[in-house]
């Protein structure tokens, strides 16, 4: 019965012994088996698409060149309206008197000169004194001019078609020099703006784009063909993306509201050097931010984390991915909703 107890007693202390030491155990993270699939490269022709914004070719304050109570107005937000059209009018009463006035005042400036040149030709004035009515009356002129340039001013006319986008006074309102009244658009042409990846903006400079168009969605639904205009040389601090602008004539019978989407579609010849690389479409997962990612594996530790990316067109179960990923990487391919941060992965292998 002793020897039975004391052999109790030794396991039991062999027990406890190699519980109370924690620390001594590892705990062995298990890897997700998941689908991989490496993002590859084209670099036949190409087509490529990308979200535009309809803007105007520019936009102007409109304003007096002289200050008053405004009269008239005729500023429609949201309307067209012509080149020359009367938009609007200060009261023309202090204008006109200034006119009248200066009338006067040349004159009488004439009649003075007049009465100094008869009497230096007597003899009896001085050379000094029809010099000094000479420029009298060449001031008198100017101001003349002058008046009459301010009751023209005192009208504000359409400097071209365009669209009226936002009025900034009302009628009778007093407004100073310069003051704006309005904002106009000018819409004589149509500008696309869409942000293009830096690795293809070169494309703009070699000239590798032969063809060009937009698609106005809304009640439009047509295809333009466009020009290109410019694109800027510094990126986005944030996507690391160029602003281009291409551009048509506006079309003449159609309403094309400012700020609407527009699909814009560039075509590379068969000598393009454009190219584009792609994964599977279900390996593209959105994010609360309304972003779009991959999950991108870290071939060192095994292990995936989220990649933001800018894609392009669809074809054949795949999507181009305009930013965001190099050829040669590897992503998840089926279950990219089930991943986390950091998560340790093996590849799945048929048998």
């Amino acid at each position: 019965m002793r020897i039975w107890v004391l052999l109790s007693a030794v396991l039991a202390a062999i027990t406890l012994q190699g519980c109370g030491n924690g620390t001594d155990l590892e705990v062995v993270q298990k890897a997700t088996v998941v689908q991989l699939v490496e993002v590859k490269a084209t670099s036949s022709d190409q087509v490529f698409t990308f979200p535009a914004t309809v803007v105007p070719k520019s936009t102007v304050n409109l304003a007096f060149r002289v200050g008053g109570r405004i009269q008239s107005l005729n500023l429609p937000e949201g309307q067209y309206i012509k080149k020359g059209e009367l938009l609007a009018k200060l009261d023309q009463k202090p204008f006109k008197r200034a006119v009248s006035m200066a009338k006067v005042r040349l004159k009488q400036a004439k009649l003075e000169l007049k009465r100094v040149q008869a009497v230096a030709t007597k003899g009896i004035g001085s050379e000094k004194s029809v010099d000094n009515a000479q420029v009298a009356f060449e001031l008198a002129e100017l101001d003349l001019e002058n008046a009459k340039s301010n009751l023209q001013y005192s009208q504000l006319k359409a400097p071209f078609d365009a669209l009226i986008a936002k009025r900034l006074v009302e009628n009778e309102a007093f407004v100073k020099v310069g003051t704006a009244v309005a904002h106009l658009q000018d819409f004589s042409r149509i500008h696309f703006e869409f942000d293009v990846p830096e690795r293809l903006i070169s494309a703009y400079r070699r000239n590798d784009v032969h063809e060009a168009s937009a698609f106005i969605d809304g009640s439009i639904n047509k295809d333009f063909p466009i020009n290109y205009i410019e694109h800027s040389t510094e990126p986005d601090p944030v996507t690391q993306t160029y602003r281009v602008v291409f551009a048509m004539d506006f079309p003449k019978g159609l309403d094309i509201t400012p700020g609407v989407r527009a699909t814009v579609t560039l075509k590379g010849g068969s000598g393009s050097s454009l190219s584009v690389i792609g994964v599977p479409i279900n390996s593209v997962v959105a994010g609360n931010d309304d972003g779009l990612y991959v999950w991108l594996l870290d071939e060192e530790t095994q292990t995936v984390n989220k990649q933001a990316v800018m894609v392009g067109p669809m074809a054949h179960g795949w999507i181009a991915i305009l930013s965001g990923l190099k050829s040669g990487q590897k992503v998840v391919a089926a279950g990219a909703s089930q991943m986390q941060p950091g998560l340790l992965v093996r590849p799945y292998v048929s048998q």
